[in-house]
């Protein structure tokens, strides 16, 4: 739904999306692209935990060593931020193949991973290509990554009564508040990542690339062409995907730290705190 420019697009909402797809490509299509969408989160989830664990260590240290430096620091924002833009750059070619698998429509253009990849190497080049739109990945990703990580601190901290040891609710909704904030940019990125690429005729027309060459131009082609509702096209299915991964993500995490905390004692700072 995001990447259909205009409003004459083959599809137009979450329901017909889902029973179109469903009809013309069978229920195994709802899950095209997921290979690569594994290999895009599995180490982005690791990088980023792992970035954002050595960035709170450090400022515990340099606290430590400077008393009172990092109080008015929003060290989870901050963090957030980080860990999520070395984890983002690190998988980035996955995510642009996985979101050309996923909206090539049917017959397909590309069969494989690498079928998908040779074919953007071959159409755009490696860096026009296999990272096409990271800029603006990144200016969604690190508002998202710093608002996830914050927002679920803050909550913890503000919230205890609620949220206290329920780090499901409170990853679904650190979760949901970020995918309601940077959603537009979204929408602009995956623009980016299949401009110009080919895909079957029966799925509307090809974004044209000339339209998406900068953000700004991106931005400028969207709002004239579809409004400000364009900018918020598969909210709906993005919310039923980001809340939930979210509140797993930080369960499982949390779960596996509290684990490895009981039986391999060390002296690590808790990624999720509210650190400031």
């Amino acid at each position: 739904v995001q990447v259909e420019a205009g409003a004459a697009g083959k599809y137009r909402g979450l329901v017909q999306a889902t029973q179109t797809i469903i009809r013309e490509e069978g229920a195994r299509a709802m899950w095209a692209g997921t290979i690569p969408a594994l290999f895009l989160w599995v180490p982005y989830t690791a990088i980023q935990f792992t970035v954002l664990s050595k960035f709170k260590d450090a400022a515990t240290e340099f606290e430590r060593r400077h008393p009172g430096s990092m109080q008015s620091v929003p060290v989870s924002f901050l963090g957030g931020a980080i860990a999520g833009s070395a984890a983002t750059v690190a998988t980035y070619p996955f995510d642009v193949i996985r979101t050309l698998l996923a909206s090539q429509g049917h017959p397909k253009v590309y069969n494989t991973i690498l079928d998908a990849a040779r074919g953007v190497v071959r159409e755009r080049g490696v860096t026009k290509g296999l990272f096409a739109g990271v800029s603006v990945t990144l200016a969604e990703i690190v508002p998202a990554s710093a608002v996830q990580f914050g927002s679920y601190a803050t909550l913890k901290a503000q919230f205890p009564a609620m949220f206290e040891g329920n780090d499901f609710a409170c990853g679904f909704a650190a979760g949901s508040i970020a995918r309601l904030v940077v959603h537009p940019l979204d929408v602009v990125k995956k623009r980016f990542q299949v401009a110009g690429f080919s895909r079957s005729l029966a799925y509307g027309q090809r974004v044209d690339a000339e339209a998406y060459r900068t953000f700004f131009s991106a931005v400028r082609t969207i709002a004239t062409r579809e409004g400000l509702v364009g900018f918020y096209k598969g909210l709906g299915p993005s919310l039923i995907k980001s809340a939930p991964a979210s509140a797993i993500t930080f369960s499982v995490f949390e779960a596996a730290h509290r684990a490895l905390s009981a039986n391999f004692p060390t002296d690590t700072t808790d990624v999720t705190e509210n650190t400031k």
